[in-house]
């Protein structure tokens, strides 16, 4: 018999660095990382679109419309036994800028209306509880010099991240117990709808955005965090495009960050560091600090050992 899963919901955030969390209404406790947008498409009055030099730790830009992380054949799949429709709490997470970086070029305003991707994935993985997901784009973002992304090249890029072999869909044959997060056997498929019937959707916005988006939710992005709550998780642009501290290399960011805000989707909180010289869990605010563990942007080791650390708060 098929389950069908609706998880309570109520609002936190977390920046595409991975960083603490710093609700902006007083009274409120924010959860750690997790990238976050509002729950309903955001129809405010176009500004006028402008681009600013944003100091951000990264390298130089990829080429849109390539997947940047490695995808594999499917693991056999079975009928999901249940549907995530809802999220958990949001969480959220700021990075460090480091200075001696040079400064980018990064849109810094758009429409605040979005694109969605058009088309669809078939299901990805054989977990119990299949993840739908939407992908969306702002409109009216001004490019510059910086290579545009399109609605299809964001949606490749987040498809590719989560058919990682290493990613959510390794749940299937090694599922995830639990005791913090009260989850037990816990697995997890995923695939890319365009139809509206989404679980969650996975939003590129500009920083100007962003703020006006996460800022409804009481987070305060300060132009450059990004942050989920609801059913929306919000990539911040500038970080997208350019990284955080301790991941140069933008795949290994992108992966991180992405495969990060969905796991606090998933019911996940924030871990810490497990041990010195130990893979730090995608959990853990790996950009404010390792604590000793080595970087790492995947949920799974290379032979299915899901990546664990005791439980913080997010």
């Amino acid at each position: 018999m098929r389950r069908f899963w609706v998880p309570v919901v109520t609002a936190v955030v977390c920046a595409t660095a991975l960083v603490g969390c710093k609700p902006s209404v007083p009274g409120e406790v924010a959860d750690g990382p997790s990238d976050v947008g509002p729950s309903a498409v955001a129809s405010s009055s176009a500004g006028k679109a402008t681009t600013e030099k944003l100091t951000l730790a990264g390298a130089a830009t990829e080429t849109p419309g390539v997947t940047p992380t490695r995808t594999t054949t499917p693991l056999p799949r079975r009928s999901p036994a249940k549907i995530l429709s809802t999220t958990l709490p949001a969480k959220s997470e700021r990075g460090v800028v480091l200075p001696q970086v040079p400064k980018f070029e990064v849109p810094q305003h758009g429409a605040g209306t979005f694109t969605i991707a058009g088309g669809g994935s078939g299901v990805v993985g054989a977990g119990e509880t299949l993840v739908k997901y939407q992908v969306e784009l702002e409109q009216g973002i001004s490019w510059g010099t910086v290579p545009p992304w399109t609605a299809a090249s964001f949606a490749a890029a987040v498809d590719g991240i989560l058919a990682n072999e290493r990613g959510w869909i390794a749940s299937a044959a090694h599922p995830v117990t639990d005791a913090d997060e009260g989850m037990s056997n816990e697995s997890w498929s995923f695939q890319r709808v365009s139809d509206g019937s989404y679980g969650v959707r996975v939003r590129l916005a500009t920083p100007a955005t962003v703020d006006k988006l996460c800022g409804s939710a009481g987070v305060d992005t300060e132009g450059v965090y990004s942050c989920r709550y609801g059913k929306n998780i919000l990539i911040n642009l500038g970080r997208w495009l350019y990284g955080a501290v301790g991941f140069r290399d933008m795949a290994a960011y992108r992966q991180m960050v992405i495969s990060h805000e969905m796991g606090h989707f998933l019911g996940f909180n924030h871990m810490l560091c497990p041990g010195a010289g130990q893979l730090a869990p995608v959990m853990q605010t790996q950009t404010i600090a390792l604590d000793g563990c080595l970087p790492n942007p995947y949920p799974f080791t290379v032979d299915g050992r899901f990546v664990m650390g005791p439980w913080a708060p997010s």
